[in-house]
């Protein structure tokens, strides 16, 4: 009875003391809370010869201040909220577009995106 006693205090103490730093591992991602400028939504695309006209909505408010276009090869930047914007000069190949606004801080949001396939024939 005595043994049981001790063993099951031993491990009591063992299992507090354990999880005691166990909200560590999180703690940092808790206390830094990030805020992501609005995304765009919306986003269509519309392939030809070798060129690609995307539109999307731009967010409501003005925290979003620039528009950042990656796809794969290249990137644009504009420093305006632009809406539309025509890329030619494309390889015949699959492109994974990602459009981003950033805000005065130049920190982006999540992306909003798109592939396509720019054809090769009229």
């Amino acid at each position: 009875m005595k043994k049981s006693i001790y063993l099951l205090a031993a491990l009591l103490i063992s299992i507090t003391t354990g999880c005691e730093k166990m909200e560590d591992n999180y703690m940092k991602y808790v206390e830094e809370e990030r805020i992501y400028p609005p995304r765009v939504t919306n986003l269509v695309a519309y392939e030809g010869l070798r060129e690609v006209s995307l539109t999307w909505d731009n967010p409501a408010g003005n925290i979003a201040r620039k528009i950042l276009i990656d796809y794969g090869d290249d990137s644009l930047y504009y420093e305006n909220m632009v809406d539309s914007v025509h890329i030619d000069s494309l390889e015949i190949k699959g492109y994974t577009v990602s459009v981003y606004t950033l805000d005065a801080y130049d920190n982006k949001s999540v992306p909003e995106t798109i592939t396509i396939f720019p054809n090769g024939e009229n």
